[in-house]
This record gives C-alpha cells, sequence and structure tokens, in this order.
C-alpha cells in the first residue's frame, strides 16, 4: 500500500508541474505579444456557411461556434484543450484564434456567430488565423530552452 501511494503521488507531481509549465507557456505566449496591451487573445472553433440574402443570391460568411478570451490559467488551458479535441472529432470546423481590441470583450466573449454582430463577423473572418505563427514558435522555443537550463543547472 506504501509504495502504490508513493506512485499516485509522483504521477500527481508530474501533473502538477506539466500544469505549471503550460501556464508558463500560455503566459509567455501571450504577455510578450506586443498587442497585449490592447488586445485580448480569443480561439474559436468555425466553419463556413452560406447564408441566402434577399435577391435569392448567396453570401459565404464564417459560422462561430463559440468565442473563447484565452488567460494564462487552469481554465484557458482546458477550454484549449476541449476545443482541439472536439477539432478532431468534428472534421468540418476549423480551430482559428485572433486578437480583438479589449473594447470589444462585451461584444464576442463567450458568443458565437448568431449573437455577434455581422460587421463583427466580418472583422474575425478577415484577421482570424490557424495553427501557430513565428513568434508562438519563438516563445515555444525559449520556454523549453528555459526548462531544460533549470533541470540541467537544478534552479
Amino acid at each position: 500500500m506504501k509504495y502504490l501511494k508513493n506512485f499516485e503521488s509522483k504521477q500527481d507531481d508530474e501533473k502538477k508541474k506539466k500544469l505549471e509549465d503550460d501556464i508558463q507557456l500560455l503566459d509567455d505566449l501571450i504577455n510578450e505579444n506586443p498587442l497585449n496591451k490592447d488586445h485580448d487573445f480569443y480561439i474559436f472553433l468555425a466553419k463556413d456557411d452560406f447564408k441566402e440574402s434577399d435577391g435569392g443570391m448567396y453570401k459565404k460568411t464564417l459560422d462561430i461556434e463559440n468565442m473563447v478570451k484565452i488567460k494564462p490559467d487552469a481554465n484557458s488551458l482546458a477550454s484549449m484543450k476541449g476545443l482541439e479535441m472536439r477539432k478532431m472529432f468534428q472534421h468540418d470546423v476549423q480551430l482559428y484564434h485572433i486578437w480583438l481590441p479589449k473594447e470589444l470583450e462585451d461584444d464576442v466573449s463567450g458568443k458565437g456567430s448568431n449573437r455577434i454582430e455581422p460587421w463583427l463577423v466580418d472583422l474575425i473572418d478577415t484577421h482570424k488565423r490557424k495553427g501557430t505563427d513565428e513568434h508562438g514558435k519563438k516563445v515555444l522555443k525559449d520556454v523549453r530552452q528555459r526548462n531544460k537550463d533549470i533541470e540541467k543547472y537544478n534552479l
């Protein structure tokens, strides 16, 4: 029984360390971006949709499921992982991210495209990004190197 408790304790410690590392990485990704001062970071699942207009023509729009504001905490990490998992099983949607001005938080946070104004959906559709950018790759490399240095030099 003693060995089982030690094993469980070690697993819990490893999970806690991984969570702390992920939060540190997210903190670096968000806070080191120059847009952080006056913008908020959002991720969302979306797909292209076609809506019929008055003249019988169809217009391509973005069907956003839910805009999730990301902050460097455990809840945001859980939301990100949940959206990534849903994207894996729903093949018709894509996972996007975007930086939006802080003034728009009440208009978009936690809402889908049916509750967001059409001009804002068009703005999001224009500026959305998929995957990682160069800044994200650099921060990820820096955090991994810092963690290796901590382990190597036992800091």
